[in-house]
Order: C-alpha cells, then structure tokens, then sequence
C-alpha cells in the first residue's frame, strides 16, 4: 500500500516537474518578447519627441 502511494506519488511530482519546466521556458520567452517591445516603445517615444520639438527649428 505505501509503495503504490509513494509510485504515484513520485509520478505526479515528476509530472508537476516537467511542467514547472515547460512554463519556466515559456516565460522567459514571453519576457523577451516583452523586454524587446518596451525598448521599441521607449526608442519611437524618443524619436517621436525628437521630431516634435526639431519641428520649429526647421522653419
């Protein structure tokens, strides 16, 4: 009895495991993706900014 209790038990917990895993790497991936898009935010709001206030010094 307390053999098959600690078999499936050690399944689920490798189960568990292999999961946690998974969503680690999909995280991080997901993080990339959103490191990338806030610096592409932060470089057009700066470039936008830029052209604002070269506007009245061009004419």
């Amino acid at each position: 009895m307390d053999r098959e209790h600690y078999e499936d038990n050690a399944y689920w917990r490798e189960r568990h495991l292999r999961t946690c895993y998974e969503l680690g790497a999909i995280i991080d991936e997901q993080q990339d993706k959103i490191v990338a898009l806030a610096n592409e935010n932060k470089r057009l709001r700066r470039e936008n900014w830029n052209l604002k206030h070269n506007r009245g010094k061009r004419r």
